[in-house]
């Protein structure tokens, strides 16, 4: 398992990306925590325990997570950052979301790299 925290440039808000390779290694770092569904039931989530976003992926299977993965959790994470800050999404002007989203996706590869090598 590979966990880094990172912090939004910008916005200052603050999350930890979590790849973990097994279920066992997700449910003893997140041993005290409820969720509303079983981990096996899902391939990425978000979420916010005391003030900080996970943004959680797994690697058990090969070539996992895709590249969609990775867009639909990220942007999970793009929206509640604008809903903390209480930015609202602008359909004109989306280079605020679309620069967020992209960020994000960078820090999540730069991660899974790591697990990759």
């Amino acid at each position: 398992m590979i966990t880094k925290k990172h912090k939004t440039p910008l916005y200052g808000t603050e999350f930890t990306i979590v790849v973990y390779n097994n279920n066992k290694e997700f449910e003893d770092k997140f041993k005290d925590w409820e969720f509303d569904q079983n981990i096996e039931s899902f391939d990425g989530a978000v979420f916010k325990r005391k003030e900080m976003y996970y943004i959680v992926f797994s690697a058990e299977k090969k070539g996992y997570p895709t590249p969609g993965i990775i867009a639909h959790e990220s942007k999970h994470l793009v929206n509640n950052i604008f809903i903390d800050i209480c930015h609202n999404l602008d359909l004109y002007n989306d280079e605020p979301e679309a620069y967020l989203l992209g960020w994000i996706v960078n820090r999540v590869h730069e991660v899974l790299n790591k697990v990759n090598n």
